[in-house]
């Protein structure tokens, strides 16, 4: 929710102070792909000691822009998601478990400046939709001894996962290309597991990471 509030209040006041780029029109679409690297976890009621698990992103992407200041960029992307879990002493190795996902994002996105280098924020929301999972288990892990609300050795069912992504970065235009350069941050808003069909209380997606894309004019 702070994420939430700092992006809309930081949105506001770049928009106010760049009035007039706002009203200089463009009509700039622009057709391109990309692909990023996420340090993927999941934040868990009762708490977990969860570890980030790394997961590429890899897509395309469409950006278009109608005055200087504010545009929107859609992206549909292939995404490596999970978590990593401590189950504590007496196990050999950690548990994990990667999800791949069909993801949709739509931003809003304000680039600033004139020049060759223009410093870029955007956010909006996603929607990803499970495509398939692997579940990895300590040797000394039985499913069968597990109480029955576990999660551990559960096949998740298909449910479909939105939230919150953001970037903070860079536009280098190189003329009819755009080079894009961020920082990236993912908030999921609905739980991965369904509440009530296990011990999991609360259990949504967070990311960081980078992610680069190539945009061409069309």
């Amino acid at each position: 929710m702070r994420l939430i509030l700092v992006l809309f209040f930081l949105i506001s006041f770049l928009g106010t102070a760049n009035g007039q780029d706002s009203t200089t029109v463009i009509n700039r679409l622009q057709f391109g792909f990309g692909g990023g690297q996420l340090a993927h976890q999941v934040d868990f009621t009762p708490a977990a000691t969860v570890e980030p698990l790394e997961g590429i992103t890899l897509g395309v992407n469409l950006r278009y822009f109608d005055n200087k200041l504010v545009g929107f960029q859609a992206e549909l992307n292939f995404v490596q998601a999970g978590w990593r879990e401590d189950l504590g002493e007496g196990f050999s190795s950690r548990y994990e478990r990667k999800t791949q996902y069909l993801e949709v994002a739509m931003f809003t996105q304000f680039s600033f400046g004139n020049g060759m280098i223009q410093p870029m924020l955007q956010a909006g929301p996603y929607l990803s939709f499970p495509l398939s999972e692997q579940e990895q288990l300590p040797a000394e892990l039985d499913p069968s001894v597990l109480p029955e609300n576990s999660y551990y050795g559960l096949s998740l069912p298909f449910r479909p996962n939105y939230g919150l992504l953001a970037g903070l970065g860079l536009n280098l235009e190189l003329k009819r290309l755009t080079l894009q350069i961020q920082g990236r941050y993912l908030l999921g808003f609905n739980d991965l597991i369904k509440t009530g069909t296990t011990v999991a209380a609360i259990s949504r997606r967070q990311g960081y990471g980078g992610h680069a894309a190539f945009l061409f004019d069309f």
